[in-house]
């Protein structure tokens, strides 16, 4: 007896392995996430981070409403280049890109959609790495 307690020789054991448990999901959270929206940067961020990168998104414009009713995003901004989409997950954002085929990128839970905009391949290529390269 420790402390007035029974000594469990399994008890131990057993608190290592839920410390292990509870160490490798937090750690596969924090390093692979989910794909949510909530992880994913907002259609403005995109917006910006393009910007930083020199890239030309004249004419931002936010079309949320109506639009995302219709596609099931959470955000999107239209520019005269590129529209940037938000999606709630991974699954819903692939399934849209998907849809698009080739005239659409997806990065986790954003798209980045070309054909209203008509974007050349060569400024396609460069939205897309913009896009990659941010976190989430």
């Amino acid at each position: 007896m420790a402390f007035g307690y029974p000594v469990d020789r399994e008890e131990p054991m057993m608190r290592w392995w839920s410390a292990a448990l509870v160490g490798a999901c937090l750690a596969g959270v924090s390093a692979c996430g989910s794909g949510s929206a909530s992880e994913a940067p907002t259609a403005q961020q995109v917006v910006e981070q393009f910007q930083r990168d020199g890239l030309m998104v004249p004419n931002p414009r936010d079309n949320t409403s109506g639009n995302c009713e219709r596609f099931g995003c959470t955000q999107m901004i239209t520019t005269d280049a590129v529209t940037i989409m938000v999606f709630p997950d991974e699954a819903a954002a692939t399934k849209i890109a998907d849809r698009f085929g080739e005239n659409a990128f997806r990065h986790g839970a954003v798209v980045l959609q070309y054909a209203a905009a008509r974007t050349p391949e060569d400024q396609q290529a460069k939205f897309e790495g913009s896009l990659a390269a941010m976190p989430g």
